[in-house]
């Protein structure tokens, strides 16, 4: 018999923090699970630790991720997802805490419903994360896909509680390195927002020194990951968004090279030929014209104008 729900947890020399993961979800009130633990090619002792705990309960499930999925999370998540055997998947992080209530919440709320996917809450282990919680509050006022692809509403990975067919639908992009997840979430809300929000913090999230590492990029490294993510969003949900969301997130992607010409970003050729075949003639001109000016002149902000217009519901803070 298969399990109700499937825990997917993606780890990389977590041997010193993964115990504590595992812990949480063997504390969990709801019995029926799985855990399926896919190591990106760790170098310290995360199989010994890992293994340790399959010894205690068969629920936990070992597995190295396969040459044919990119090296990262999201090859690692894709591979989990092929494994899961639960009518329900959740992704975890290998380095956060569940509450003991964590998966009951969920299954109640979505087991026997109609819905497609429930959205709990995340706090720091030290406290309320207050940029967290604006997004959050939004959510439970107005939740649309436009609305989470503009990133006016946001959630955390392990938030998520997804119906098995649905989840499987979509995969990760294995070749982003940052924005992984707006980018699988992007294309969940494409599907389906029918979804209910519970209101209550499900997930501990642990700020160490390896996750504050990884967020020490410079300033063009961060813009160039941010951008790239969005273009390649907007690559992978361009047959199914309507217009508007096309232009917006297109829109995102200029915005990004006017606040900042002095970096070289990817894609811009294509990024170019795409506009002229989004918002047209005059409009391709215009970024062109923008593209110029901003380099040389440091002056193409009317003709960014000039695109934004054409985007003719609510309009966007520059």
């Amino acid at each position: 018999m298969n399990p109700l729900v499937s825990i997917i947890i993606p780890t990389f020399n977590r041997a010193h923090l993964i115990g504590e993961t595992l812990n949480s979800i063997l504390a969990q009130t709801f019995l029926d699970w799985e855990c399926i633990i896919v190591d990106d090619g760790s170098t310290d002792h995360t199989e010994k630790v890992v293994e340790s705990y399959i010894k205690k309960d068969n629920r936990f499930k070992y597995h190295q991720r396969p040459k044919e999925h990119l090296p990262g999370g999201n090859g690692a998540r894709n591979y989990g997802l092929k494994k899961a055997t639960g009518t329900y998947v959740v992704f975890f992080d290998s380095d956060d805490l569940m509450t003991t209530d964590h998966i009951e919440v969920k299954i109640n709320a979505i087991h026997n419903s109609n819905y497609d996917y429930v959205i709990s809450k995340t706090k720091n282990i030290s406290g309320i994360d207050e940029r967290l919680e604006v997004w959050y509050a939004l959510i439970r006022t107005d939740f649309t896909a436009e609305n989470y692809i503009m990133q006016h509403i946001n959630w955390l990975t392990p938030d998520v509680c997804i119906k098995n067919k649905l989840a499987k639908s979509i995969s990760f992009n294995e070749v982003l390195k940052s924005g992984q997840e707006y980018n699988y979430f992007s294309k969940l809300v494409m599907k389906s927002v029918n979804a209910l929000f519970v209101e209550k913090h499900l997930t501990l999230r642990r700020i160490h020194e390896q996750s504050i590492r990884s967020g020490l990029k410079n300033r063009p490294e961060k813009m160039i990951s941010a951008y790239v993510a969005f273009w390649v969003t907007y690559l992978d949900i361009r047959d199914d968004a309507n217009t508007q969301i096309k232009k917006r997130l297109l829109f995102i992607c200029i915005t990004m090279i006017y606040k900042d010409s002095t970096i070289r970003y990817p894609h811009q050729f294509s990024l170019i030929k795409t506009v002229f075949k989004e918002f047209g003639i005059w409009e391709g001109i215009n970024f062109v014209l923008m593209l110029y000016f901003n380099k040389y002149f440091k002056k193409g902000y009317t003709f960014r104008q000039n695109i934004k217009k054409t985007i003719v519901e609510k309009q966007f803070s520059n």
